[in-house]
């Protein structure tokens, strides 16, 4: 399988959120396990994030143009949610995927992190790109307790086995939420 693989936000003109830790730095490090995985499961993997954008829209036309260029089987948006401090767990957005976003959310879940559910919006990625698309919000980064929960290894496994349609068990970070 060919999956374009969107490390949100990462580029001049488009950045991520902040909070207990930046969605930029999360997302590139979360990104690169799991294009690593992939690779090693035998798929093609596209890295889609620009090197370059002068607006939001420019980034998300550039990352959207190469999955469709590409021609993808599978567009995976990776983020982080940032809201009030106080807000938790995980979401995905799906339009043509809704099956490969439950399963990851699934996995994700079984991580610790409460099931937010799979939304539907008009996400200009889920929109405009010509393959089944999801947009993960791996966890809040502005949440102590989701960052005392989150682990990049983990997460990575877990969003890899539901877009690969596996199932893992996993052995929770050993935590203490603080509130």
């Amino acid at each position: 399988m060919k999956i374009a693989v969107d490390i949100g936000h990462n580029c001049q003109g488009d950045r991520g959120a902040s909070g207990v830790k930046n969605e930029d730095v999360l997302t590139k490090e979360l990104g690169g396990k799991l294009i690593s995985l992939l690779q090693r499961e035998g798929h093609q993997v596209v890295e889609v994030l620009p090197k370059y954008a002068h607006s939001v829209n420019d980034s998300l036309n550039q990352r959207v143009s190469k999955a469709n260029a590409a021609r993808c089987d599978l567009f995976v948006s990776l983020h982080f949610n940032a809201f009030n401090k106080r807000a938790y767990g995980s979401e995905i957005y799906a339009l043509s995927a809704y099956k490969v976003a439950q399963k990851t959310l699934g996995e994700i879940c079984k991580l610790g992190f409460f099931n937010r559910g799979v939304k539907r919006r008009n996400f200009y990625v889920l929109v405009r790109t010509k393959m089944p698309a999801i947009l993960i919000e791996s966890c809040f980064c502005d949440s102590i307790r989701d960052m005392d929960l989150y682990d990049s290894n983990s997460m990575a496994i877990a969003i890899k086995n539901g877009i690969l349609g596996k199932s893992g068990v996993y052995k929770p970070k050993e935590r203490i939420f603080r509130l």
